[in-house]
């Protein structure tokens, strides 16, 4: 049996945990009445934008920045599933496709495909800049693989970045009402 890398075991066991909390059928992709709500609303980027909004794209500021680290175009858009209604603004997603949204109780965790190492990483240090806390900043978890826990604005959030081994880098973000 081959060995799985400590980044998907986390996002295995994650699924495998919030699948059997909520039981098979609450187990999916979209947004649910169960997500987390926020009078400030995020937009999901030029080409998935919530609710017709004309704000700027979540992550903005970093698409001139970003770069991808095998030499190719980095994603400049959020793309695939929308974040859920009432996503707050003040946490950023990166740049990529939304491939899974999965209700976590109150909360949700999102998984964005096609991520740019350093725009994600930059997106942590604006948020820093913006208000919101890391206390422990961004911590490397090896394989070029890290993960930053955010706080603030009612929400706590982690975010976890992978390289995708054969697949895409990645980012999950798993959001939950601060209590």
């Amino acid at each position: 049996m081959g060995r799985m890398h400590a980044g998907g075991r986390f996002l295995a066991l994650t699924i495998a945990a919030l699948c059997v909390g909520l039981g098979v059928s609450g187990c999916g992709t979209g947004a649910s009445d169960s997500a987390p709500a926020s009078d400030s609303g995020a937009s999901a980027g030029a080409e998935n934008t919530q609710g017709g909004s004309d704000e700027a794209p979540v992550g903005e500021g970093d698409e001139a920045e970003a770069s991808d680290s095998a030499g190719g175009d980095a994603p400049t858009a959020l793309t695939g599933e929308p974040l859920p209604d009432g996503w707050p603004s003040e946490y950023l997603v990166p740049f990529g496709e939304v491939t899974l949204v999965l209700p976590i109780g109150a909360g949700v965790s999102v998984l964005v495909e096609g991520v740019d190492n350093d725009q994600a990483m930059g997106l942590i240090d604006e948020m820093v800049a913006s208000g919101l806390a890391s206390p422990a900043g961004v911590t490397d978890v090896g394989n070029g693989e890290w993960v930053a826990e955010v706080t603030g604005a009612g929400y706590e959030a982690t975010y976890h970045y992978e390289t995708g081994g054969a697949g895409l880098p990645n980012v999950e973000i798993m959001l939950l009402p601060d209590h």
